[in-house]
């Protein structure tokens, strides 16, 4: 090596311009091809800023290897010669020739971590062309290929976030680079810090809005943002960045109001926040389109979970849209149908339960509740009873099914006498259910009047200890089912029960006082009362003598007593010509009253010679009095006989009601308003109305109707 290179290099180790181009160009003279010393020399003009001998160093060696392949010429003459590339880029970029320098930048670019500026300053240029999106990728790739350049390229994209705050490429870049320093949550840190002192720049506090969000932490990012935008209400970045945040909840009603919130507060950029909103919408079509496509497959694959998640999403996104509402309760529907016909019935209840919710939340939306109901209580009551009938449980498990089957015959009105039975076999099991259908049976009993019977199950549950607030509650529930239906004792030892355990709990004391101020040896409980009469007697006892009553008479107790029974009467007695019957609810005396008219109309088809039988019958619901030794009296008991003896003459007629030529006289059933009201939604009777009417010795005018049977006939 000669003493002119060895002076070259070292004032170029040294940064001693002036000497390198001494002797670099003492050189030159010798060997004016060199690559090498062209390449120092233009370094050396470049820092010494004259640009134009740089330029022309460069433009030599260019003429002298006109390859653009600088891996090949690097491998040639070694990695520092190739620093001339850096010079010719760095004076294209500072004269404005951004094309030429941008291509000089992107050949450097095959040297990897060599020549950091090819980086740096591409990003300048694209910053100067207003190509941030492109700008951040440049520091991104520095910071991968150029990482000792670590804090040039994090400073070039704080800059970044400064010029365009709402380039994410910017802040994704950035959570990365923090991200894999381990460094982010000490960033966190030291924003919240600036933050809650005031000292943070707006950089600072979209940076930390945005590393929230990309940590998946949206909760955290959401409170910076609202909290700043309580600062900054006129911020329209802050309002987009809130927006992405709902975005990535799925809520995008709230995500797209925020967007026309930030277009509104800046109307100069509002084209650029339509392309966000219009970004948006796409998104939330294509979203909306896969979940739509996602749950067809759920459901065709039976996979109920998934397809209600999906459903939900898909509501979440738009909740006011019906369609939607729509989707989500055929789904429930759906899966209702396809757990039943697994025989999943405890999920398939659970979900009947939540479109009972849904029904009363969409009411635009037509939902077969009753339908369904009844779909899964027939698919309960075949799976419980094959349990049953299969014998393969025993103690506590089989109660469970017993008490759950009781439930549906009793609540529903299926099958009472059945449901009765099951619930007798769990408490004479005992066990886990042994109390709750003690109770469950004092309950229906008492409903249905069975008050003897409901009295035992009453004394069983009063045995058990009151010791929690469940307990002490359903006992208070059970005395006051016992006081309405007059089992006054019974309701002031359960009351006193609860008092002795908890002397503040509700009103029992208060109870109590009341029970002991009305005993006695009268009791009140509600009844259906029933007087039935024979039509015309005396009239049949001119036409076929005394003993035609008597015939009569045991005819119609053979017809009667049995269907009375089955109707559970509660107490009946002769009135001469007629009977008082009292039944524990309207239905029992009103289907009796009907089977019985059915029933004479049969025998008297059978009557040749005989007379026939033709009954009135006038049936009232109210409290009546029963006396120790079961007779009823009061004015609900005088009530029936008023009815029974209508006649048309008494009507005054109403709008809605009969004119007196259409008034029946015999074989008909009279009942009045409160049975009405009480029997209205127990069966499907033909009930039409009559008019108003006096009952002699009872205050004011009463609404009658007449039940309609298909015998009724005007005269004998």
């Amino acid at each position: 090596m000669s003493r002119l290179s060895n002076n070259r290099k070292k004032a170029l180790t040294e940064r001693d311009w002036d000497t390198v181009i001494k002797y670099g160009e003492m050189e030159l003279n010798q060997d004016p091809q060199s690559i090498k010393i062209l390449n120092d020399l233009a370094f050396a003009y470049f820092n010494k800023k004259d640009y134009n001998q740089a330029l022309i160093c460069c433009d030599k060696i260019q003429e002298v290897t006109p390859t653009e392949d600088l891996k090949v010429l690097s491998e040639k003459y070694g990695m520092h010669y190739m620093r001339y590339n850096e010079v010719l880029g760095e004076i294209y970029y500072l004269q404005g020739k951004d094309k030429d320098a941008l291509e000089i930048f992107d050949r450097l670019k095959v040297l990897g971590s060599y020549f950091s500026k090819k980086y740096s300053l591409t990003a300048s240029i694209l910053i100067r062309q207003k190509n941030y999106k492109g700008a951040a990728k440049e520091y991104a790739d520095m910071l991968t290929y150029c990482p000792r350049h670590f804090k040039a390229a994090t400073d070039g994209l704080l800059e970044l976030v400064d010029i365009d705050p709402l380039n994410d490429t910017t802040y994704t870049t950035l959570f990365k680079t923090f991200n894999e320093t381990k460094n982010i949550q000490s960033i966190i840190v030291n924003y919240e810090v600036l933050r809650k002192k005031g000292k943070a720049e707006e950089k600072h506090l979209y940076i930390l809005i945005h590393l929230y969000y990309y940590s998946g932490k949206y909760e955290e990012a959401m409170k910076v943002a609202r909290e700043e935008i309580d600062k900054q209400p006129d911020n329209p970045y802050l309002h987009i960045f809130l927006s992405k945040i709902y975005q990535s909840l799925m809520e995008y009603p709230k995500a797209i109001i925020c967007i026309e919130k930030a277009m509104k507060l800046d109307k100069q950029h509002e084209d650029r926040y339509r392309l966000f909103h219009d970004a948006m919408i796409k998104n939330l079509h294509t979203c909306e389109k896969k979940l739509i496509e996602s749950i067809n497959v759920h459901i065709k694959n039976k996979q109920c979970s998934d397809a209600i998640r999906d459903a939900e999403q898909l509501l979440k996104i738009i909740p006011d849209k019906e369609s939607y509402q729509t989707v989500f309760i055929k789904v429930i529907e759906k899966s209702i149908s396809i757990f039943l016909a697994e025989e999943n019935i405890d999920d398939a209840v659970m979900l009947m339960d939540r479109l009972t919710t849904l029904k009363g939340q969409y009411p635009h939306v037509h939902v077969q509740i009753e339908a369904i109901k009844k779909q899964i209580s027939d698919s309960r009551i075949k799976v419980y009873e094959d349990i049953i009938s299969s014998q393969t449980l025993t103690g506590d498990k089989l109660n469970r099914i017993r008490y759950e089957l009781a439930d549906i015959y009793l609540a529903e009105g299926r099958d009472n006498d059945r449901g009765i039975r099951l619930l007798q076999d769990v408490t004479e099991c005992g066990g886990q259910y042994g109390n709750d259908s003690h109770y469950y049976l004092a309950h229906h009993l008492l409903k249905i009047k069975d008050l003897a019977t409901a009295e035992t199950h009453v004394q069983k549950y009063s045995e058990i200890p009151c010791t929690d607030d469940h307990v002490k509650s359903k006992m208070y529930d059970l005395g006051d089912a016992c006081e309405k239906a007059g089992l006054k004792h019974q309701a002031r030892g359960l009351f006193s029960k609860i008092l002795d355990s908890d002397n503040n709990f509700r009103d029992v004391e208060k109870r109590i006082n009341t029970l002991r101020q009305s005993s006695g040896s009268v009791r009140e409980i509600p009844e259906a009362v029933m007087v039935v009469d024979i039509c015309e007697s005396s009239k049949m006892t001119d036409l076929y003598g005394d003993g035609s009553t008597y015939l009569i008479k045991n005819a119609l107790e053979d017809i009667m007593f049995p269907i009375f029974k089955d109707n559970k009467s509660a107490f009946r007695k002769s009135t001469g010509d007629g009977f008082l019957v009292s039944f524990p609810n309207s239905k029992h005396a009103l289907d009796a009253a009907i089977q019985i008219l059915k029933d004479i109309s049969a025998y008297n088809s059978r009557v040749e010679n005989g007379p026939e039988i033709h009954l009135r019958f006038g049936i009232h619901f109210g409290e009546v009095r029963v006396r120790p030794d079961g007779d009823r009296h009061g004015t609900n008991i005088n009530i029936p006989f008023r009815v029974e003896g209508l006649k048309g003459d008494d009507l005054v007629i109403v709008k809605d009601g009969i004119s007196r030529e259409e008034f029946t006289l015999i074989d008909r059933i009279f009942i009045t308003e409160a049975l009405y009201n009480d029997v209205l939604k127990k069966g499907n009777y033909n009930i039409r109305y009559l008019g108003l009417f006096e009952l002699r010795n009872i205050t004011g005018m009463h609404k009658i109707y007449q039940v309609m049977t298909g015998n009724e006939r005007r005269k004998l």
